[in-house]
């Protein structure tokens, strides 16, 4: 069953959207090709499972640990919620340069055996990333019936959340903080092809992760979806494009100073459908991911489901 969700994946082409709550970036299309908005993000993650915690030792979950050495091994139950408002601009700034900057909200909570381990809110680490058009060949005829689009980007997040909250009295794990305290830096790829209505695409984001000031770094991450979708006209005002596709996130293992942390690391495929509703310049966006195939590190917590919702606001045609 694996082979054949990669192969259908590799086969299908563009990317819609593109989404991470590892690298808080999520990359969308609007029905015109070239426009500076402003939007309004809602992220949504839902991660759940039992995890296998060794006996005698302080090793614990990425995704769970409580701090808790028992005796024996143990297989305790994790619940994970993560949520991001997020409010972002995205400016062309010349004729083949856009600018991308985000500015996140989250909330971050976590359950053992259910009992609430971890609740906390805070301002996220924002990101700038700067993207260059290399190709549009919608620019040389309007007549032009197959439009090409290729865009590749570079940045990096910023250290400005707070990295050492504290709920009830004890550390939250640096996973769950609102900020990383790190400089990281970003990568992207954006290619599009469309066809009259018709239309499919792949967004590729790659996060690099540097050592906070204790020496421990979050596994590089690397985010890639691909989509097909069609737009309908309804009069002059009205647009809306259905889409469907899949998502996928591969993280690298963590590494505390030289060493990789054992039990880091996964690999998640998602299945994918959306759909974007505009009505002149303002654009209404929802998109649900279902995990269908994941290969992860024996502290991880296995993913479920994502949400993103958005609202934008194109401010030239």
């Amino acid at each position: 069953m694996k082979p054949l969700l990669v192969a259908w994946m590799a086969l299908m082409l563009p990317s819609i959207a593109l989404g991470c709550d590892v690298c808080g970036i999520f990359l969308g299309i609007q029905p015109h090709e070239r426009n500076s908005s402003v939007s309004l993000f809602w992220r949504y993650r839902r991660l759940e499972g039992n995890v296998l915690v060794p006996g005698s030792t302080t090793i614990t979950p990425k995704h769970g640990g409580h701090g808790i050495a028992p005796s024996e091994d143990t297989e305790v139950h994790y619940r994970e919620l993560y949520q991001v408002a997020e409010i972002r601009g995205d400016f062309w700034v010349a004729e083949r340069v856009a600018v991308l900057a985000s500015i996140p909200l989250v909330n971050n909570y976590r359950s053992v055996d259910g009992y609430v381990s971890t609740d906390v809110y805070g301002v996220g680490d924002p990101f700038i990333l700067a993207r260059y058009q290399v190709v549009n060949t919608k620019c040389l005829t309007p007549d032009e019936r197959v439009v090409h689009r290729l865009m590749l980007g570079a940045g990096a997040k910023l250290p400005l959340g707070p990295s050492d909250l504290s709920y009830q009295g004890s550390v939250v794990e640096v996973d769950q903080q609102p900020g990383t305290g790190t400089w990281d830096l970003l990568g992207s790829a954006e290619y599009k092809v469309r066809h009259d209505r018709n239309g499919a695409g792949l967004t590729m984001v790659g996060r690099y992760n540097t050592a906070n000031s204790e020496g421990y770094s979050l596994g590089n991450g690397l985010s890639t979806t691909a989509e097909v979708f069609r737009r309908y006209d309804f009069g002059e005002d009205w647009k809306w494009m259905p889409s469907m596709g899949a998502y996928h996130e591969r993280s690298g293992m963590d590494q505390d100073g030289s060493e990789p942390v054992d039990g880091t690391g996964s690999s998640t495929l998602f299945a994918h459908v959306a759909s974007r509703l505009w009505w002149r310049s303002w654009g209404l966006s929802a998109t649900f991911q279902y995990v269908v195939a994941q290969d992860i590190g024996s502290l991880m917590i296995p993913n479920k489901e994502r949400v993103v919702i958005g609202l934008t606001y194109n401010l030239n045609s």
